[in-house]
């Protein structure tokens, strides 16, 4: 029996795998799973705010340039000043899941998945910035701005957290008035206030002590 010739296939992502009913189509291969699309996976990190563990589904950044447009009357072209870079913002879906087992020392594999829903519920709501950790944008310097946390019935043990924070930055050299660059100011200029107030009082004492009486008129 001549042996039968199978025709020439349009190249696939993926080779046919072999069944007991023959050949079957291949399937479209995922990014994970190129050689060439796995070298992140040397950069990610675990995701934690505060030390406070969590999953991430989806991690935004956003930022950009502060532009002020100006236009002209009778002018054609307008221009656009710049005013410096925007604050880096932060948008995250994040949520905790049950876990099979429990890990000591890490709150966010436990079968009670509470124990770091609350951990990460007081994180979010402690006062002052934080180091944000994601798994592919690194750690910056963040405040919380708001958060939003999601239970359902439908999905026991789980919870998703919908997160907002904004680059924390540094405070410019005046700083706020309970800022330590802000007392630092506030001291120097009351300091030089005192100094010129001192010295304007001297010159008025020294002024008055030159000036002598006009002589008496006679009758």
């Amino acid at each position: 029996m001549p042996p039968v010739v199978v025709p020439p296939q349009p190249q696939q992502l993926s080779q046919p795998v072999a069944s007991g009913q023959g050949l079957r189509p291949a399937r479209a291969t995922k990014i994970i799973e190129l050689q060439s699309g796995i070298a992140w996976r040397g950069k990610w990190m675990p995701a934690r705010f505060r030390n406070a563990k969590f999953h991430v589904d989806s991690a935004v950044r956003e930022s950009g340039r502060r532009i002020v447009p100006h236009e002209y009357p009778k002018k054609e072209v307008p221009y656009a000043e710049d005013m410096g870079r925007r604050a880096r913002e932060f948008t995250i879906r994040g949520y905790i899941v049950v876990y099979p087992r429990d890990v000591d020392g890490d709150d966010l594999k436990k079968k009670d998945y509470t124990i770091a829903r609350d951990a990460l519920i007081a994180a979010l709501e402690t006062d002052g910035p934080s180091e944000l950790q994601l798994p592919l944008l690194g750690v910056m310097q963040v405040a919380c701005t708001r958060y939003r946390i999601t239970e359902e019935n439908r999905a026991g043990g789980y919870c998703s957290f919908d997160m907002s924070f904004v680059e924390y930055g540094k405070a410019p050299v005046s700083g706020s008035r309970m800022s330590p660059p802000g007392v630092e100011y506030a001291a120097t200029k009351l300091n030089a206030a005192g100094i010129a107030h001192a010295e304007a009082q001297l010159k008025k004492a020294a002024m008055a002590s030159t000036v002598t009486a006009p002589p008496a008129v006679a009758t």
